[in-house]
């Protein structure tokens, strides 16, 4: 199973523009799982997503899908659960949510997307699951079942997003998550349900809505030519002629309005692109289309470039490729924050770190919402060893942002480098407490209790944290 929601709290205004406000069906269905219950699931998944080691914690990629849930549920008028974003390694075609509000994107799914307003289509119509309680209006159905617990259903869960369908469920619980998929496939009512709703969505909040419709048929068209090997969405999401051409009816009751992709969009679709590609796969790829001009945005795909050299370790090639996209981006009257966080990250991998601090010192303070330009800042500052600055930008943030498990994973490496082991130990604590890995941020705590240093005010701020933290870990254990 794979149930696809968005979101996080809304950080851009949309003005309606539709009258007609989504209808409550979800509130007597939420029966089969409590609110609780539905965090417990998403926590227990994440965890195990997490350690897969396919997580992409790429700041660029996350901030991207996160902006675009955060636009998407403002227009749908979704303030609970809180939601939380993240990226998969994966050239499927596909995206899944989890209760409790944890949502998986893809990569493939950005990189096949023709236009924004296709992946803001997947997002809108899995919204809409998570806002009509799809998922525990199914529950509801199957609590008669004694053998049905919450770690089942989170097996079931995993076993989907992983995308290796019924062997992987079977291996993580001897079959039992197999049953419970097969009982959680969403009905033909639901999906119904979820496009219609989907589409107003889409329209509230500025994207092109035959986008919805465009991109399900481009999926079943892929699908008739390349048998046996669906795109994921379609293999959990049935994308049946009867769908498309009820959402292409709709669409003749909503205005024309054709949608430019944002930057944004442009410049991470080219690098979740690079991220699926191997070795010098991407270099060829890039060169080929410029050579070819094959683009529809020279700047991106110079961009992917750049970015292709970059990973590849031939800086100079990618710092030469870089300033071609900067050339090229706007006419070079103006930059973008992946631009300049790639030329500093370039700097850096050169040793230049200096001229690293600088460039992204401009570029942090010209664009103070890039919250990856504030890490590679940090990074450059450490590796400059200007060990005062690089605490002040991390104090700063987190003034911001108390809850950003990254700045706390830089201040533990700024602690390590200069010998401060308590509070490394205890910076690494809480990096791993609010990905709400109990136990290991427990042992951080502990790690830190046992170095030495006289700090009453300190070790008593770790004690505190330990007796916090030892329930919470205690609760886990009996999941």
């Amino acid at each position: 199973m794979k149930i696809i929601a968005a979101a996080m709290a809304a950080v851009l205004m949309v003005q309606p523009v539709m009258a007609e406000r989504l209808p409550e069906l979800g509130d007597a269905s939420q029966e089969g799982l409590t609110p609780q219950q539905e965090r417990e699931i998403g926590e227990t998944a994440m965890r195990e997503i997490r350690r897969s080691g396919e997580m992409v914690d790429d700041p660029e990629i996350i901030a991207y899908i996160t902006w675009l849930g955060a636009k998407l549920t403002y227009a749908a008028e979704v303030t609970e659960p809180q939601f939380t974003f993240f990226p998969l390694l994966d050239p499927s075609i596909n995206a899944f949510a989890m209760p409790g509000g944890y949502v998986g994107v893809h990569t493939g799914l950005i990189v096949q997307a023709q236009h924004e307003s296709e992946v803001a289509g997947v997002l809108a119509h899995e919204i809409a699951h998570v806002t009509q309680h799809h998922m525990a209006r199914m529950v509801e159905g199957m609590k008669s079942a004694p053998w049905v617990t919450l770690a089942a259903i989170a097996a079931a869960i995993l076993a989907g997003s992983a995308g290796r369908g019924d062997a992987a469920a079977a291996i993580i619980s001897g079959g039992m998550a197999v049953q419970v998929r097969r009982q959680l496939d969403y009905t033909y009512s639901f999906e119904q349900e979820a496009d219609r709703i989907g589409m107003q969505t889409l329209q509230q909040s500025g994207f092109d809505p035959s986008a919805m419709a465009t991109f399900f048929e481009k999926l079943q068209n892929y699908n008739r030519i390349v048998e046996n090997n669906a795109p994921e969405f379609l293999r959990t999401h049935p994308v049946t002629s009867k769908r498309i051409s009820e959402a292409q009816s709709r669409l003749g009751q909503m205005p024309y309005k054709q949608v430019p992709d944002s930057a944004d969009f442009l410049f991470v679709r080219e690098k979740c692109r690079t991220l699926q590609m191997k070795g010098r796969e991407s270099i060829n790829y890039y060169q080929k289309m410029i050579a070819e001009k094959r683009y529809a945005n020279e700047a991106a795909q110079r961009y992917g470039l750049a970015l292709a050299h970059y990973m590849n370790r031939e800086y100079e090639s990618a710092w030469q490729a870089l300033q071609k996209a900067k050339a090229s981006f706007e006419g070079g009257k103006t930059s973008h924050p992946a631009l300049e966080y790639l030329a500093g990250n370039i700097r850096l991998a050169q040793g230049k770190n200096t001229e690293a601090v600088n460039i992204l010192t401009a570029a942090s303070r010209r664009f103070s919402a890039s919250r990856a330009l504030t890490y590679g800042l940090i990074d450059a500052q450490i590796a400059a060893g200007d060990y005062k600055a690089a605490q002040d930008e991390i104090d700063d943030a987190l003034s911001m942002y108390a809850s950003d498990p990254q700045l706390y994973l830089r201040s533990a490496k700024l602690y390590a480098k200069q010998g401060k082991i308590m509070l490394q130990y205890q910076m690494q604590g809480e990096y791993y407490a609010r990905l709400k890995e109990y136990t290991m941020a427990l042992e951080q705590f502990q790690l830190a209790l046992r170095q030495p240093g006289e700090d009453f005010y300190l070790r008593s701020g770790i004690e505190v944290r330990v007796r916090e933290l030892t329930p919470l870990v205690m609760s886990d254990q009996k999941k």
